[in-house]
């Protein structure tokens, strides 16, 4: 299933059997797109999954509702047997704020 552009999600979603792949679009900030991003996710499609990803690649600096929805997805997915979020290639401040924010030992960040 995929989330797509006019859907009024800021992400689209690719799923198969074991791993869910949640891509980040560049429009995320915008309006008001972002609201309750995680808990849509989690509510359409709550699992079990072996893995879930999450797709930065495309986006730059987002906003704190962004830091809000990982957590959200963080504490939903390991509860239902993920280890951990594999968050891909997202931008270099991200990451410092992660680290500030002692969010990076929660995810396994895959660097740009």
């Amino acid at each position: 299933m995929d989330s797509t552009p006019g859907s009024g999600h800021p992400y689209d979603l690719s799923i198969d059997e074991t791993t869910l792949l949640v891509t980040i679009r560049r429009e995320f900030d915008t309006g008001s797109l972002h609201q309750d991003w995680a808990h849509s996710i989690v509510t359409a499609h709550p699992g079990p999954f072996t893995a879930v990803v999450l797709d930065l690649s495309s986006t730059g600096l987002l906003l704190s509702t962004f830091f809000a929805g990982l957590i959200k997805l963080h504490f939903h997915y390991t509860q239902h047997g993920v280890a951990k979020i594999r968050v891909l290639k997202p931008d270099l401040r991200m990451v410092r704020n992660l680290s500030m924010l002692r969010m990076d030992q929660l995810f396994d960040i895959v660097l740009r």
